[in-house]
């Protein structure tokens, strides 16, 4: 934490001025080695003198640099905070630690499944939330979406977490800047080089020590028996084929290399945090602490490699690079951690999960912060329950509040269309996932039980795998049959059920499978236009409507939830107000009737 205070606390140029200062003293240094090599041998002195010079001037340099960048950067999360992040998003990248993790399937624990997931439009509702420094916590964050919890225990604990963002700048900006240091990746690299599977150590790595040992030898011995040639005979040619090398073994081993520029970061910034000491990361201190300790030879062996975003300017960029190449040291201190890597891949795992949980609610702390209005929820066991006040969806930019309590049996909604009945619906899922993964509900107030949540709401065809909307459907209320046999209780948002067949059927199966579902251990909430259906499930089913006006002057919503089921439908007043034909909508007015 003092560290902290005096990095921030230091300024003695403006940024431009140490930019420049840097600049000038990179330039300054390798004209001033170039020009000793260039002179032959009897300089020796001078060219050592230079090379002495040019390593201390470029270290100071940019650690004056990087102590002022540090304050731009504590400037821009000060202002970036409870802001929503624009940007693009790779989701086969942030998808992929999740999908991870539910490779091995347990029973015990359950994630969103992809219907539900984009019936909700949770992509849009993540984006929405992450705020992330890291790839870990995008990935993470991403991961505590899709896997609602069943129990207190996790939830408070996140909780604390959150709250403590919310409430202490001091250590949430720490960890912020360390987090910004490790960095983002493109590609995602540093997830799965802990997740998936290591390639193989190269038999001939040895090679690699051998020609970085000769790059070693060369820049000290040219002055000394080469003279003014040794330049071009010795130092270039290596160079060729150190960056032959390097390109290879890159095109081999892009994600992995890449990756390593930022694993020792993850790993020393594992040490930070484990090193704080606050009551409310306690237990997150105890497992780093024990994790870096046993990956601290990866993180001393990468300590030069920097992640890409830490380097101090464009110029200082391209002279490390060319210092990386020519010394192989990407390539070889990769192949010296594998094993090390290999033997601690449970560890870095856990390190990798715990940095990226805290970013993840850093995330959800800043999201938090730019809301007018939330709500912690409270859980119970006692019955069926869902009681939910003045609940908003927050993918809209003006949503109107509505309030329901479900308890003991389902409910219908029905409406005409464009009133609210499926939006609704939306609200009703996305703040009960809210609920079970983050603690936050876009509510007045939130009550209800643990459950399984899984909705029918999109009516598309799938046509990767050559199923019609109906089979589609079918498929996924099956999914809530067998779900709600299972001793957790099942949530279930439908939408218009079985709407991809002919009227009878569809009714007396709808009918059976929803009253199946209220049976047993299911909430249900069902919106449809069919008003014969709604009042065959008014045994076991609450209703209410969405009503509408519609006339010539234009269309009238409301957006509010009002009791029983509704009386009136807009279809073909909404064909008149389109401008269609009278004959049309005349005739069509008096079969209706």
């Amino acid at each position: 934490m003092k560290r902290l205070k005096i990095m921030a606390e230091f300024s003695l140029l403006s940024v431009k001025q140490l930019s420049l200062l840097l600049k000038v003293t990179i330039v300054a240094s390798i004209c001033c080695t170039c020009a000793v090599i260039l002179m032959g041998a009897n300089v020796a002195p001078i060219y050592y003198l230079g090379l002495l010079l040019l390593l201390p001037l470029m270290f100071i340099s940019i650690r004056i640099y990087q102590k002022n960048t540090l304050q731009k950067l504590l400037c821009q999360l000060r202002e970036d905070w409870g802001k929503e992040k624009e940007k693009d998003r790779d989701f086969s990248e942030i998808e992929s630690f999740y999908r991870y993790s539910t490779r091995s399937h347990d029973d015990k624990d359950f994630s969103i499944d992809d219907q539900t997931w984009s019936d909700l439009n949770m992509n849009d509702l993540y984006s929405q939330i992450e705020r992330s420094m890291a790839n870990p916590g995008e990935c993470v964050l991403y991961k505590i979406l899709r896997t609602p919890l069943l129990s207190d225990e996790i939830l408070k604990k996140r909780n604390e977490i959150i709250r403590l963002f919310q409430t202490n700048r001091e250590i949430r900006e720490q960890i912020q800047i360390g987090l910004s240091r490790m960095g983002k990746q493109k590609g995602n690299g540093i997830t799965a080089l802990v997740c998936e599977e290591l390639p193989l150590s190269s038999p001939i790595k040895f090679l690699f020590s051998f020609l970085a040992l000769l790059a070693l030898i060369s820049i000290i011995t040219v002055p000394l028996f080469w003279g003014s040639a040794g330049f071009i005979v010795l130092v270039l040619p290596l160079y060729i084929v150190n960056l032959l090398t390097t390109c290879k073994v890159r095109r081999q081993l892009l994600f992995q290399l890449a990756a390593i520029r930022c694993l020792g970061a993850m790993i020393r910034l594992g040490q930070e945090i484990a090193a704080v000491g606050c009551p409310e990361l306690a237990d997150c201190c105890a497992t780093l602490r024990k994790a870096t300790s046993a990956t601290r030879k990866i993180a001393r062996k990468t300590f030069l490699l920097f992640p890409e975003n830490s380097v101090s300017s464009d110029l200082a960029t391209l002279v490390y690079a060319h210092i990386d190449i020519y010394f192989l040291r990407e390539v070889r201190i990769f192949y010296a951690v594998l094993d090390e890597i290999r033997a601690h891949h449970e560890e870095l795992r856990s390190i990798y999960r715990l940095i990226g949980e805290l970013d993840a609610l850093q995330s959800v702390a800043s999201y938090r912060e730019g809301l007018p209005g939330y709500a912690e929820p409270g859980f119970s066991d006692k019955g069926l329950l869902l009681e939910i006040k003045d609940a908003e969806h927050p993918l809209l930019p003006d949503p109107v509040p509505n309030s329901i309590t479900i308890q003991g049996k389902g409910i219908t909604i029905t409406g005409s269309n464009m009133a609210g009945k499926t939006t609704f619906l939306r609200t009703l899922g996305v703040n009960a996932i809210l609920a079970q993964t983050i603690y936050t509900c876009l509510a007045t107030s939130y009550a209800g039980n643990y459950f399984r949540i899984l909705s029918l709401i999109s009516e598309t065809d799938s046509l990767i795998e050559g199923k019609s909307y109906y089979l589609v459907q079918a498929e996924q209320l099956l999914r809530m049959v067998r779900s709600s046999e299972k001793d957790v209780l099942t949530l279930c948002f439908i939408d218009e059920p079985l709407a991809g067949t002919n009227s009878s059927e569809r009714i007396v199966a709808s009918f059976e499978i929803l009253r199946y579902l209220v049976n047993h251990r299911a909430l249900v909430v069902v919106a449809t236009h069919d008003l014969e259906l709604a009042r065959r499930l008014e045994f076991g089913f609450k209703s209410y409507h969405f009503t509408d006006r519609v006339d010539r002057e234009g269309l009238s919503f409301d957006f509010k939830l009002k009791d029983g089921i509704t009386s009136s439908s807009n279809a073909i007043r909404l064909l008149e107000y389109l401008g269609y034909p009278e004959s049309i909508t005349k005739r069509a007015m008096k079969l209706e009737l």
